[in-house]
């Protein structure tokens, strides 16, 4: 079975007519070359909230400009996959969504069209000006966010800032095809999923990119391309249930993170911490919008949040879907977040990094997009690679 995994944005009508139905933006095509991708050329917002024409955008992101919010229809979902196995052999959906639900948005803003300010905590209307921040140069301290805004850019509904995640890896092959995501832990590592290189050998890492379209983002800041000279897989990964799925890229060359402004690397956990519901944490990448063949490709980096899940509850609720009441979780693999209608990660971009900010401390990666059942449901979660379990599995190989 060949596994697609993705990030992607949704929204939905406001009316109760539309209250289910979602369009989505996804996070990244199955190639990143310098031509364009297929996809949604202005990655402008698609939907509304419970004011026609509004949308939910993450507190730390700009409101877009008056005339910027087009409404597309609804796509579809996959059909449910076929097989057994009480870890979810054959029936799992290989997978960022952000869907606000009618009349709210828990823990975001309400961004309107016609520039008003609707009433109620956390909304807001038209915004001020953005001004661009200087760029700083990175202390080499890990976790550590420090957007560089282009110059006359503002960021569209939930496109992160070029450099707001430093650590976001994109895998590509020598023929710049796309293979998944990651995120650089070290000066000389990559952490991503196994199920995307557990096969490839030629393969290079781009790091610094935003907009995978274009030769330079940033008028001073360009990307970088980094061939891998090793893949490690972790030796107990299974690739029908995702179990152990651990891959790690040695870089040829080390990439120097004082250099580069916009690339940095992000803290890994301690051993079994635990990151629970009250932690802040955030989802990045690229990848299709769906999961049929209506599904567009997008090319900017985009972002959404999503509260961790317990993972005892989150067995409970896998079980409620078709892997039945026998489905067991495989709670050393995995860790779980999303469950809430709207915000998920979706089919199209395995190994993309899900990072919490624990206090006090730097950002860190907890999970790596995995697998899930179906897209964007309520109270079903999305299953994420559990960094934490195997924190000393990737310390021992990364030591140099």
């Amino acid at each position: 079975m060949r596994l697609w995994w993705c990030i992607c944005v949704c929204v939905a009508a406001a009316v109760e007519a539309q209250r289910n139905a979602a369009t989505r933006l996804g996070l990244v095509g199955p190639e990143l070359g310098l031509p364009p991708v297929l996809g949604n050329p202005q990655g402008t917002p698609t939907g509304v909230d419970s004011i026609v024409g509004c949308v939910c955008l993450p507190r730390n992101q700009v409101c877009p400009e008056v005339g910027a919010f087009p409404i597309s229809p609804p796509t579809t979902t996959r059909p449910p996959q076929t097989g057994g196995g009480n870890f979810g052999a054959g029936k799992i959906d290989v997978r960022i969504v952000n869907l606000p639900s009618a009349g709210a948005c828990p823990g975001q803003k309400l961004c309107c069209p016609d520039g008003s300010v609707p009433s109620g905590p956390g909304q807001v209307g038209r915004p001020n000006p953005v001004i661009p921040n200087p760029v700083q140069i990175n202390s080499g301290a890990c976790g550590i966010q420090n957007p560089h805004p282009i110059p006359g850019r503002v960021p569209n509904f939930a496109e992160a800032d070029f450099g707001e995640y430093p650590w976001m890896a994109v895998v590509l092959d020598l023929d710049d095809n796309y293979k998944g995501g990651g995120a650089l832990i070290s000066e000389n590592w990559v952490l991503t999923a196994a199920h995307k290189v557990a096969n490839e050998r030629n393969l290079k890492v781009r790091l610094g990119d935003y907009d995978v379209t274009t030769a330079q983002d940033h008028p001073t800041l360009r990307h970088v391309d980094i061939p891998v000279s090793n893949v490690i897989i972790h030796p107990q990964f299974k690739s029908d249930t995702l179990q152990n799925d651990v891959g790690l890229l040695r870089l040829r060359n080390p990439v120097n993170t004082r250099q580069y402004p916009h690339i940095g690397t992000v803290c890994l956990p301690q051993q079994d911490q635990i990151f629970d519901g009250d932690n802040h944490c955030w989802v990045t990448g690229y990848g299709k919008d769906a999961f049929d063949s209506t599904a567009q490709f997008q090319h900017i980096l985009k972002e959404v949040d999503v509260p961790m899940v317990d993972s005892i509850v989150c067995q409970h609720r896998l079980r409620n879907t078709r892997l039945g009441q026998d489905f067991l979780l495989d709670r050393r693999s995995f860790v779980c977040a999303g469950g809430i209608a709207g915000k998920d990660a979706c089919t199209g971009d395995g190994g993309a990094p899900l990072v919490c900010r624990p206090e006090g401390g730097g950002w860190t990666v907890v999970g790596l997009v995995a697998w899930g059942i179906g897209c964007a449901s309520s109270e079903v979660p999305g299953v994420y690679v559990s960094v934490p379990a195997f924190a000393n599995f990737i310390r021992q190989h990364v030591r140099d």
